[in-house]
């Protein structure tokens, strides 16, 4: 017995030493041949990254990819061979090869898979036939027409925002202003989704629900990078998904999204609100039950996340650059004798207020990642260089913006090269496309515009700020599980004289 015990030990030993070789033999014949025998192997990269693709879902689970992926960028230039599979591009002239309408690349459904505990599928992940469905159900919600009713909604929390940082600036209370914007922009996407704020205003400390919300990304992020390897992810996420803290969490903010979305629904009201919208299901146009559940989740996240880091970014910028402060401040006191007159339409025009946010955009853009699509079985042509067929490509936005070969002085926070100056005329300004190209471009552009004009506008009118020292450095070393995580960005305040709430 004690002889068939080894013996069967020693097999099963042998079993799983043969069974390692193999695979590891498999991985280093695959790495040679991703590397040197690959239709991707003509493109400039780390050998590394060619032959396997930890150094990839490594660097995304750590959130630190976009910054790495622009110094790849400053080493072999614009087109970068970043995993065996993925080619990364940041020429200008890539937009319209892969993005635009005439040429539109079909999505790379492994990074968009959505939740498979979810029966349906959202804004972002569903198909052509379902997108299209849903965007001309919203498209109504952010017209024109819509963003004029709804201004008055939105002033009011811009104006609940200034009342409360007046009473910081008379305790000499300095204020974080991230938190700041972040509760600015929930409160008015909640109030435009769901019919009422959370009241992220009105909390003294970090609102619980935003906090949820940048959780939820981390986890995203970690599950979508597993289930590239579905053997290794399935039972890792299927373990995890058993967390009491994970499954309480989710439950707990499902139900919380449900209750407002029910109240909403059940109202009595004909608010030209994105609900509103979602909600009219006529002539096969509209959402389903668990798409409008899922839907307003993406727009609650969207709607404000964009409007806030791009706000925090110029906040940050402009005290950095105060004489770009003083300008904006200028131009402010020469349009307006009264905040009460800044509105949608005549902020619109302001040429320093607008080129200071697209400045920021630039630098700080607030979806930084690369959104990938998939060559099609003929391969494509993307800025005149054949990408052979299955090739995941994109265009990362941070190392797009950040590029000596798309901006002059790219790390300068330079507004006057959006009016003008002839020091960028070699810009490449055809690269910046903040909120994307083609039919899944970012819908409520229109809306942030608006947003974050008045906002930034009623700052600067209403506060002489000051950087506290501990934010000198705000923007260094942030993290990116698809959007980035922001520190505290610590400002001291002072009511201006003239400045009326």
């Amino acid at each position: 017995m004690a002889t068939e015990r080894l013996l069967s030990s020693t097999s099963a030993t042998q079993l799983l030493l043969f069974g390692l070789v193999g695979y590891l033999a498999y991985g280093s014949l695959r790495a040679l041949y991703n590397i040197y025998f690959s239709p991707l192997s003509r493109f400039p990269g780390p050998k590394l990254r060619a032959g396997f693709y930890f150094p990839y879902y490594f660097e995304r689970l750590r959130g630190n990819y976009v910054t790495n992926w622009r110094r790849l960028h400053e080493t072999y230039g614009e087109i970068v061979r970043i995993s065996p599979d993925n080619v990364s591009i940041i020429s200008a002239e890539a937009w319209r090869d892969i993005y635009g309408l005439s040429k539109e690349l079909q999505k790379d459904w492994r990074y968009y898979r959505r939740d498979p505990l979810d029966s349906a599928d959202d804004l972002i992940n569903s198909r052509d036939k379902d997108h299209a469905r849903m965007r001309r159900s919203l498209n109504h919600a952010f017209s024109e027409q819509a963003l004029r009713s709804q201004e008055d909604i939105i002033t009011g929390y811009v104006d609940l925002m200034i009342s409360k940082l007046h009473h910081r600036a008379k305790a000499q209370t300095p204020v974080d202003v991230t938190r700041w914007m972040n509760a600015t922009t929930f409160d008015i996407t909640g109030d435009l989704t769901f019919g009422e704020p959370f009241g992220a205003l009105d909390a003294d400390a970090d609102y619980p629900w935003i906090e949820h919300l940048f959780d939820g990304l981390i986890w995203i992020n970690l599950a979508t990078t597993l289930m590239q390897y579905p053997i290794v992810g399935t039972p890792v996420i299927a373990l995890l998904r058993r967390l009491p803290a994970l499954a309480q969490a989710k439950a707990r903010y499902i139900s919380y999204v449900d209750q407002k979305l029910g109240k909403r629904l059940s109202s009595d009201t004909d608010r030209n609100d994105f609900i509103g919208h979602m909600a009219k299901n006529t002539k096969g146009i509209g959402f389903s039950p668990e798409e409008l559940r899922l839907t307003s989740n993406i727009l609650i996240l969207a709607g404000s996340e964009t409007s806030a880091t791009c706000l925090s970014g110029a906040i940050y910028f402009l005290l950095r650059h105060p004489h770009w402060t003083s300008q904006l401040h200028s131009e402010l006191r020469n349009s307006f004798h009264s905040p009460s007159e800044m509105t949608f339409r005549s902020l619109a025009p302001l040429k320093v207020l607008n080129a200071i946010i697209q400045e920021s955009l630039r630098m700080y853009p607030p979806l930084p990642i690369d959104l990938p699509r998939m060559t099609p079985k003929q391969g494509a042509t993307i800025a005149g260089t054949f990408i052979p067929p299955n090739t995941r490509v994109g265009i990362p936005m941070y190392p797009a913006y950040r590029s000596k070969s798309n901006f002059k002085d790219p790390d300068t926070f330079a507004p006057s090269r959006w009016l003008g100056d002839e020091k960028y005329a070699s810009d490449r300004r055809a690269v910046f496309q903040p909120f994307s190209m083609g039919s899944r471009n970012c819908i409520g552009q229109n809306f942030a515009w608006a947003e974050m004009r008045c906002i930034l506008a009623r700052l600067v009118w209403g506060f002489e700020m000051e950087l506290c020292r501990e934010s000198e450095r705000w923007d260094e070393g942030q993290k990116v599980y698809f959007v980035w995580f922001k520190p505290p960005l610590m400002v001291k305040l002072k009511a201006r004289n003239e400045a009326v709430a």
